[in-house]
């Protein structure tokens, strides 16, 4: 940010750094994808951070805006994982970390859930 500049928030959502085990699978791709017939469930990959409002993914490969998946979370809170479907916003090539980062938003949180996720960023 430029000397002199006072930044805004802007995001509806608190979020916080967090580390968490997520396994996704996609369930819709774009047009030009979609004679793909085999969906593969992926290795699980990292999390950089939550909100209440979706999650950012660290992957060795990039997932194209728009596509839904069914993601599961693993937290050390509760034995069964989180699962989900969400969108991705946004995939973008981090340089410093040789990754691509991927922002995905939820489509829809139980109230269990979404209360869970609001105590790990209140914590």
């Amino acid at each position: 940010m430029p000397e002199g500049q006072i930044y805004v928030e802007r995001r509806k959502f608190k979020r916080i750094d967090a580390n968490i085990r997520v396994k996704y699978r996609v369930v819709s791709a774009p047009s030009e994808i979609a004679d793909i017939k085999k969906q593969v469930e992926r290795a699980e990959v990292e999390s950089a951070n939550i909100s209440l409002g979706g999650i950012q993914l660290i992957d060795d490969e990039e997932i194209a805006a728009e596509q839904i998946l069914r993601i599961e979370m693993s937290t050390d809170k509760k034995p069964d994982p989180i699962i989900t479907f969400a969108e991705v916003r946004w995939s973008a090539k981090d340089s410093s970390i040789g990754k691509y980062r991927t922002g995905i938003e939820f489509l829809v949180l139980k109230d269990e859930d979404k209360a869970l996720i609001e105590e790990m960023i209140n914590n």
